[in-house]
């Protein structure tokens, strides 16, 4: 599943002036590999999380995947393996992308889809230079709106 990306326009007051600030929505899709139970790949999706919020990001967040089941006392159901990623400054991306190949980095059977606007990039542990050369040209797109 790739969380649907897009962006918003918020209002923001500065010293009582209303100004309009563009937020980027990022959906991120992990894999953990294919032997992965759900809690490996909940603590996975964890783990990124914590190492995304240390960024300048706006927000970071579980994506809901549907009501619980009825009688269960669950509040909602996350989206297994997905994140949300507000972002109110697009050179912020490049940083998400060096913390996502970080990520990557912990484990040979990690993979990852970053997807904005529809745009979908992803990502394998070992980078190619295809995979830098596509991964600079997403960047570069995104990051001059």
């Amino acid at each position: 599943m790739i969380v649907s990306a897009g962006s918003r326009i918020e209002p923001r007051r500065y010293g009582g002036v209303s100004m309009k600030e563009r937020s980027t929505t990022l959906g991120i899709n992990l894999a953990v590999g294919p032997d992965a139970d759900a809690e490996q790949v909940a603590d996975a999706t964890l783990q990124l999380r914590r190492e995304l919020l240390d960024l300048d990001v706006d927000a970071v967040e579980l994506p809901r995947a549907g009501e619980p089941p009825p009688g269960t006392r669950a509040v909602e159901l996350a989206a297994l393996g997905a994140l949300v990623v507000t972002v109110g400054q697009s050179q912020l991306l490049t940083a998400v992308v060096a913390a996502v190949r970080a990520w990557l980095a912990g484990s040979q059977h990690r993979s990852i889809k970053l997807e904005l606007g529809g745009d979908v990039l992803e990502l394998t542990r070992l980078p190619s230079k295809e995979q830098r050369r596509l991964t600079d040209e997403w960047l570069r797109r995104h990051e001059s709106r």
